[in-house]
């Protein structure tokens, strides 16, 4: 109710003239609009919320799909998410396939509790393959893959593919599920997780198709092409910095008498033990190629003439102590020759070096087998 009194002079008197008015109606009007201007206002904050989480989500995505190797891929993982998650731990943890174990590749926010490696039997979510989220860390069942109690909430989130299990999305913080906010947060940490897995997936399936592009199926070596789109780099960086930069030519000797008397799947089988000896000398930084045949050319930056030589000889030991079996006894000792070459001082770009170190290789078959030679100006 609503009471107005007004007092006015009349006749030498003072009347009082009072309005009684029924307001109900108005105030909860008046309340009604007040509670629809809350709603409207929660309802612009959620809606400006996924907003900026879909802008988020869909850069996420397209950072990863502009990636060339899944280390990057996990940069921009922990970038985003940190954004993604404001306030809140976190990491992302892939399965290394071969071992069944996982590893965790990505961190945001203050550094997750979360072992380096662990197995899939550690993370319930891995296990049931759903969602598991704890919201009482006193009550609930906490994984195993915490290297201590937390004392808050955590969610834990698996990357499937087609059965197939990808790894797995781990957040520190949940809230309780009756907080509204926290089941927004549930899932959006689903949302991640699918964007993650999909652009990872892709990202591996190019990776697989780029390796199978460029190396060689018998050797695991980087093939001839891989060696045309990356030596012009390689000696063009050597010139830029001054460093020296060696390349050599190797090759299996009588390689085609080993052929005619095991065949062509014992040549096979050389072939891989020989991939398997330069892989296992050489340098990350190091690149061997199968040139083409039973000829190999390896690249070695940041490496002096003297121990590219010294480097080379140790594989020519190598190559005789390999044993080489195929279908039942040892098929005998093998030896290689080789030719070096060594940029800005036998030649300048990718042709000239391959030709010097191809010709050292001919002096070095013609001196007798089973050595070394660097080129030499006189041989052209």
């Amino acid at each position: 109710m609503e009471f107005i009194s007004n007092v006015y002079p009349e006749d030498g008197h003072h009347v009082v003239q009072c309005n009684i008015r029924d307001i109900t109606a108005r105030k909860r009007a008046e309340a009604a609009a007040r509670e629809t201007s809350d709603q409207l206002k929660v309802l612009v904050a959620e809606s400006q919320r996924r907003d900026s989480e879909m802008q988020l989500l869909n850069r996420m995505h397209d950072l990863i799909h502009t990636c060339t190797t899944q280390e990057e891929a996990y940069k921009v993982v922990a970038l985003m998410a940190g954004e993604l998650f404001s306030g809140q731990a976190g990491c992302l943890a892939v399965l290394h396939a071969w071992d069944q174990y996982l590893e965790t590749v990505a961190h945001w926010g203050d550094e997750a509790p979360v072992e380096p490696v662990f197995s899939l039997e550690d993370c319930w979510a891995l296990r049931r393959g759903q969602l598991h989220q704890v919201t009482d860390p006193q009550a609930g069942l906490q994984c195993r893959h915490f290297v201590r109690q937390l004392q808050t909430g955590s969610l834990c989130v698996p990357l499937t593919m087609q059965g197939e299990t990808l790894g797995g999305l781990c957040i520190i913080g949940a809230y309780s599920l009756k907080d509204e906010h926290a089941i927004g947060q549930q899932q959006l940490a689903v949302t991640v997780g699918e964007v993650i897995k999909m652009s990872l997936s892709n990202l591996k399936l190019r990776e697989k198709l780029r390796e199978q592009a460029i190396r060689d199926p018998l050797t695991g070596l980087f093939n001839r092409r891989f060696l045309e789109e990356t030596m012009s780099r390689d000696v063009y960086r050597a010139q830029r910095r001054n460093s020296p930069l060696c390349v050599v030519m190797l090759d299996l000797d009588d390689f085609k008498r080993f052929n005619d008397t095991f065949g062509h799947d014992a040549g096979d089988a050389l072939l891989r033990e020989l991939g398997q000896v330069l892989r296992e000398k050489l340098r990350k930084s190091d690149i061997s190629c199968r040139y083409g045949g039973d000829e190999f050319v390896l690249v070695l930056p940041d490496s002096s003439l003297a121990d590219t030589q010294k480097r080379v000889e140790e594989i020519c030991v190598l190559v005789k102590e390999m044993q080489v079996r195929h279908g039942g006894p040892l098929l005998g000792t093998m030896t290689v020759s080789a030719g070096i070459a060594q940029a800005g001082v036998h030649g300048s770009n990718p042709g000239e070096l391959l030709r010097a170190a191809d010709k050292a290789l001919y002096v070095a078959k013609a001196a007798g087998r089973d050595r070394v030679a660097v080129y030499q100006a006189k041989e052209s």
